[in-house]
């Protein structure tokens, strides 16, 4: 299992009407920031989500449903990852998307801890 901590919200990373999450970690551009929510590893052990596995921000679990192709990689070497609260449609997949059920946005504040298993 892997274990993040939230440091930082950008101000535009919150948006009910968007059902999703931009994550990345503390080498996010500026510009990024304002659309991110920047996490910090505190663990680094090799890991691969999979459909079937859960991702937990404090104690609100979700199940990954699909992951995209370059999501493993991107989270792994930028702690980048896009997590979307919505059905997966094949025809319209972000490709560093990881799409999670229940579909509806956690609560996420400073020092919320991210579980990834």
């Amino acid at each position: 299992m892997i274990q993040a901590n939230v440091v930082e919200i950008g101000p535009e990373a919150i948006n009910e009407k968007e059902p999703m999450l931009i994550l990345f970690n503390n080498t996010a551009t500026t510009t990024l920031r304002n659309y991110s929510i920047i996490q910090e590893f505190l663990n680094k052990e090799p890991f691969k989500l999979e459909s079937g596995k859960k991702i937990r921000f404090d104690e609100q679990e979700y199940t990954i449903e699909h992951v995209g192709t370059t999501a493993n990689q991107n989270l792994e070497t930028v702690g980048h990852v896009t997590l979307v609260f919505d059905e997966h449609q094949s025809d319209n997949t972000i490709v560093n998307g990881v799409y999670l059920n229940p579909y509806q946005l956690p609560e996420i504040h400073l020092g919320t801890q991210i579980y990834y298993q």
